[in-house]
């Protein structure tokens, strides 16, 4: 039995880490805020001061990214003498996150920042030993080993663990299928293709405990179906296994992760019900097993499923309901949870774990009051736990307001999840309200996790009560939330939106006289098109990188969901309209169509060159909000894209939103 957690969880009364000059330059001394009000808009939405935390796979260094001169780059800390070192220093670019290729040398990617749908712009793959020396940029040295082709992304995707730098990776060439590589990280030479002979246009693998891809996706746009093929190895010929429609609506089976016996698999499956569940299955009766994991409130995606690195049996399962959870097989792992949060009651603790060391660990421990910080656990000789830095010291969890996870009833009866956010600093009752539609509007909001609570936080410190739904056609909550939303886009997704205001109305939470729609890139679309449908509801509307235009949207070569229309064709139509049989309905529902028909004032920014919903679809709002005498501001953010990657922008523009729902939500 392990000792005690609880007793040894403040065995440091101080943290042990303290970044080095080079990543406090830029830092003030840490100002004291008595009220979430007096907190400024840099605290909310700079870059964290660490995240991204992991152990090497002996467990005995540490690695982070930390904020340098405005830009992640990476922090070592070795664990012995307790030094931490910055081993990159970019400037224009961000470290995107970190792996271990062994326990002297890291892999990493620089990226644009993530953009407002949580996708980044990928610049450049890196290999680079713990002590900050024999840095190798992959992606030039292996562009000539993959023939030239300019490379779209490369991925981890398995450690060796055989004493080498080698490292497996998934190669993307921009429009072309994807392979699996052994890639040297120390010069850059692609060794070996691991799928020479896969299908046609196969854009993701399954490894095997070999690491040997066995399992292939092929997705086939033009036919709208995504085909997974199996082998038994290396040297055997691919075989059809099993397809699903990519239109999100079809019964599907989709391989996770190979069991430890190397021969069945972990998948997902709504077959024959509603959400989506964990199962085992078997390639060669091609037939579902055991059911591993089911939930009545959402999908179980696969995404969260835990392996000993050794024995390759599974941990552990976990999921975002309500709030993130895992449920651990693994019994001694479930007992260290439990200590854990014993010791820490007021948040969400995610253990990692060092792959290679299972008696080190690190726990993150967050809550939507708390961004997060990290602890060092020891589980041998003794237990102890050591906080360390916390990733946003300027927040204050005490003066954060929870967020509380709820439903409502839209019009027609479908359940709308959705997140809650009421002032602290408030009685609770007829506040002003910003309804903060998320982007997508294929995807969910998990919760805050890792923190992702800046808006709300923001938006709560000002006085608003803060409303963030999952309308219909949200992923993660069943099929029939999902297939509801097929070509609804400000129908009755609208009207979810809608509804969850006034239900908050209904409740004596808000004051119907003060409600403002607030979001991007779809959530920019439901704004404006809020304001169309219910001119006399809103109060205001805030609303950037936003579609304008559905018929352009589902036909532009120039978005980046659309450079290859017969390829996304099948999907766009299917989900948003087609443009030939629903050009009416596309039309009626397009705000920049119908600006005529809002009253309030609107905020609306674009980025100059964003690639998702291009600048056009904000000139043509712009253009008929002039024409038609809608008060407005606009502005366009010089070299940005679908979101504000600089600080300045990021900055200037919540300033904006802070003085614009002051002035319309008095």
């Amino acid at each position: 039995m392990r000792a005690p957690i609880v007793a040894a969880v403040f065995a440091a009364a101080l943290p042990f880490l303290t970044l080095p000059a080079t990543a406090q330059k830029s830092k003030a001394i840490e100002p004291t805020y008595t009220k979430a009000s007096e907190i400024p808009v840099e605290a909310f939405f700079k870059r964290p001061e660490l995240s991204n935390m992991s152990l090497s796979p002996d467990g005995k260094t540490l690695a982070a990214l930390t904020s340098v001169g405005g830009r992640n780059n990476i922090v070592v800390v070795d664990l012995e003498n307790r030094k931490p070192r910055v081993i990159t220093s970019f400037t224009e670019y961000d470290v995107g996150g970190v792996e271990w290729i062994n326990d002297k040398r890291l892999f990493f990617r620089v990226v644009e920042s993530r953009d407002v749908l949580n996708n980044t712009r990928f610049r450049g793959t890196f290999a680079i030993d713990i002590d900050g020396e024999n840095l190798r940029n992959l992606t030039d040295t292996t562009r000539a080993t993959v023939g030239a082709k300019t490379i779209a992304s490369m991925g981890f995707e398995r450690r060796t663990d055989d004493g080498t730098d080698d490292l497996i990776v998934e190669v993307e060439q921009r429009f072309e299928a994807a392979d699996i590589y052994r890639v040297d990280t120390r010069t850059g030479r692609m060794k070996e293709n691991l799928t020479l002979e896969a299908p046609e246009d196969t854009d993701g693998y399954v490894l095997d405990w070999n690491r040997i891809p066995r399992v292939a996706f092929s997705s086939d746009r033009r036919k709208g179906i995504t085909s997974i093929y199996y082998r038994d190895d290396l040297k055997s010929p691919w075989t059809p296994l099993l397809s699903y429609g990519l239109a999100n609506d079809s019964e599907r089976i989709v391989p996770i992760a190979f069991n430890a016996d190397n021969q069945t698999l972990f998948v997902t499956s709504n077959v024959g019900r509603d959400k989506a569940a964990l199962y085992t299955y078997d390639p060669k009766t091609k037939k579902l097993g055991d059911l591993i994991l089911e939930h009545p409130m959402i999908d179980i995606n696969g995404a969260g499923l835990r392996f000993d690195n050794k024995t390759h049996r599974l941990l552990g399962v976990g999921f975002a309901a309500d709030k993130p959870t895992v449920i651990w097989v693994d019994q001694d792992l479930a007992r260290v949870q439990a200590q854990v949060d014993k010791a820490l009651p007021n948040t969400i603790n995610q253990l990692i774990r060092a792959s290679n060391n299972p008696d080190r660990l690190l726990v993150f421990s967050w809550s939507s009051t708390d961004p997060g910080r990290y602890y060092l656990l020891s589980l041998k000789p003794t237990v102890k736990m050591e906080p360390l830095l916390p990733t946003r010291p300027e927040i204050k969890p005490e003066l954060m307001s929870e967020t509380k996870f709820i439903t409502y009833k839209a019009r027609d009866g479908l359940e709308i999840p959705a997140w809650l956010t009421v002032p602290k600093e408030s009685s609770g009752k007829n506040l002003p309200l910003v309804v903060n539609i998320h982007g997508g509007p294929w995807l969910r909001i998990y919760g805050g996790y890792p923190w992702g609570r800046d808006e709300a936080q923001f938006l709560a410190s000002r006085g608003y009560a803060v409303l963030e739904p999952e309308p219909r056609a949200s992923t993660g909550f069943g099929r029939k939330h999902l297939n509801s939303g097929f070509k609804q886009w400000g129908q009755s997704m609208q009207d979810d939106i809608t509804d969850g205001a006034l239900h908050l109305v209904k409740e004596g939470i808000v004051d119907r006289k003060r409600i403002c729609l607030y979001g991007a890139s779809y959530g920019g679309y439901a704004t404006l098109q809020g304001l169309v449908r219910e001119p006399d509801l809103f109060r205001c509307g805030v609303s950037f990188v936003a579609v304008t235009d559905l018929v352009e949207f589902v036909t532009s070569n120039e978005s980046d969901t659309n450079m290859n229309k017969l390829d996304f064709a099948p999907v766009m139509y299917s989900q948003v309209g087609d443009p030939s049989k629903d050009k009416a309905m596309l039309v009626a529902n397009s705000p920049a169509m119908n600006a005529a028909k809002i009253k309030v004032p609107v905020l609306l920014a674009m980025g100059q060159i964003d690639v998702r919903v291009p600048l056009e679809h904000g000139r043509r709002m712009r253009s008929a909000m002039e024409a038609s005498g809608v008060k407005h501001e606009y502005v366009v953010y010089s070299g940005e894209g679908h979101g504000w990657n600089k600080d300045e922008n990021n900055f200037d523009w919540y300033k904006r939103v802070e003085k614009f729902l002051a002035q319309n939500l008095k």
